[in-house]
C-alpha cells in the first residue's frame, strides 16, 4: 500500500503558520503527496507546488503539479484516484489529472458568489456516480460546486453566528453525511453546521446550527471516530477529537452535550493534528509544534499517552493512518515526511 501526503510549509509566526498549516491532508493512495513553499524555492511565476512521491522511489518525485495562487488545501478524489483538488490562497478552487498535465484542468472563477480569501477546508459529498465539491474559506464562506462545472457554485452562503462570521480554521463531515459538518474555528469555539440549514441565510446564525464551547485558543483539527457509521447505536457514534493551541485535545459527543467528555494534556505547546485510529477503537495519535507525536489508548490510560515520541525538534503539523493501521505517517516544518510502523498491540483491539 502507498500513501498520499499533501504538505504546506511556510515561513512565518506561529499564529500565521497555524492558518498556511491547517489545511495539509494526508490519505492513501498510489503514492506520496508532498507540497513544500520555501523561501528558496525557484518554481518561476508560480506559488503553488506539489510533488507527488512513490514510496517505492523517494529520491525524486514521480510528477510536480503546479498553480499560479499558493496552495492552502489539498485532498485526492475520493472516486477518482488521479485527481487531486486544490483550494488556494487567493480563494480558487482547482483539480489537477495526474494523467493530463501539470496545471489544473478545472479552476473556479473569482465572482461574487464564489471565495475572495484563503481556503483552508475542502471536502467531497455524494457517490462515485454525483458528487460536489464543499470549500470553506477563513472568512466563513462556504461553497458547493458541481463537479464538472466550476464556473459558479451551486450554493454559497456566509456561515455567521450571533451575527459575526465564522472565521473556520477546520472542517470536517461525518462518515456518509452530506448535509451536517462541524468546524474549529479561530474564536475558540466548536460549530455544527448545515449545508441545507433551517436557519435562514442572512440571518444572525446563518448556517450554523449550534456552538460548543470548547478550547481556550484557536482550534487546529477535528476528527471523528471512524467507526461509527460501522457501529451505529454504540458507544463510538458521534465521537469528535479536537485539537488546539491552547495547548490540550478534547474528546466530544456533540449530540450528547456541550461539555467535553475527556481532556488530554501532554502538550506544552499548540497541538496541531489529532486522528484517530482507523483500526483500533480506543486509539487516537496526536502532534505539536515541539515535534512530539504521541499515541494515546483510552482503554489503557486517559491521563497519559502510551507512547510520547520526539524524533527531533521540528515541529510536527500533520498526521495519518494507512487504512489498516499498520503505518502512521507524520508531516513536520521543512517539509519532511517520517513514515512509522505501526505495532500490532496499537493497532489490533484485543477481543475480550
Amino acid at each position: 500500500f502507498f500513501f498520499f501526503f499533501f504538505f504546506f510549509f511556510k515561513q512565518k509566526t506561529a499564529y500565521e503558520m497555524l492558518r498556511s498549516l491547517v489545511g495539509s491532508e494526508m490519505c492513501i493512495r498510489d503514492s506520496l503527496v508532498s507540497y513544500n513553499r520555501g523561501d528558496d524555492r525557484d518554481t518561476g511565476e508560480q506559488e503553488g507546488l506539489i510533488n507527488v512521491w512513490s514510496t517505492a522511489l523517494r529520491t525524486q518525485p514521480n510528477c510536480s503539479l503546479i498553480c499560479q495562487s499558493e496552495i492552502t488545501k489539498a485532498i485526492s478524489h475520493p472516486y477518482k484516484p488521479n485527481e487531486i483538488i486544490g483550494g488556494t490562497y487567493a480563494g480558487y478552487v482547482v483539480i489537477w489529472d495526474m494523467r493530463a498535465k501539470r496545471t489544473p484542468v478545472l479552476k473556479t472563477q473569482l465572482n461574487g458568489e464564489g471565495h475572495s480569501f484563503p481556503i483552508y477546508s475542502l471536502a467531497v459529498l455524494g457517490s462515485d456516480k454525483a458528487n460536489n465539491i464543499v470549500s470553506l474559506s477563513d472568512n466563513g464562506r462556504l461553497c458547493v460546486w458541481p463537479m464538472e462545472m466550476m464556473t459558479s457554485p451551486q450554493r454559497s452562503f456566509d456561515l455567521k453566528y450571533n451575527a459575526k462570521e465564522v472565521c473556520a480554521t477546520c472542517m470536517e463531515f461525518p462518515q456518509n453525511e452530506t448535509n451536517e459538518f462541524y468546524i474549529g474555528a479561530e474564536d475558540y469555539l466548536l460549530y455544527s453546521a448545515q449545508i441545507q440549514s433551517n436557519v435562514d441565510i442572512g440571518r444572525e446564525n446563518s448556517g450554523i446550527v449550534d456552538a460548543y464551547p470548547s478550547h481556550c485558543a484557536p482550534i487546529t483539527s477535528l476528527s471523528f471516530h471512524p467507526l461509527q457509521t460501522w457501529n451505529k447505536g454504540s458507544a463510538y457514534e458521534h465521537l469528535v477529537l479536537t485539537s488546539s493551541m491552547d495547548w490540550t485535545v478534547k474528546l466530544w459527543n456533540p449530540k450528547a452535550g456541550k461539555i467535553p467528555l475527556a481532556s488530554f494534556e501532554s502538550s506544552q505547546d499548540y497541538v496541531f493534528d489529532v486522528k484517530w485510529s482507523p483500526t483500533h477503537p480506543s486509539v487516537f495519535v496526536s502532534c505539536d509544534i515541539e515535534g512530539y507525536v504521541d499515541v494515546w489508548d483510552l482503554n489503557t490510560d486517559m491521563e497519559n499517552p502510551v507512547l510520547h515520541h520526539k524524533k527531533n525538534s521540528a515541529a510536527i503539523h500533520r498526521l495519518a493512518w494507512s487504512q489498516d493501521g499498520k503505518k502512521l505517517v507524520t508531516g513536520g516544518i521543512g517539509g519532511v515526511v517520517n513514515m512509522y510502523d505501526v505495532d500490532k498491540e496499537v493497532r489490533n483491539c484485543r477481543k475480550q
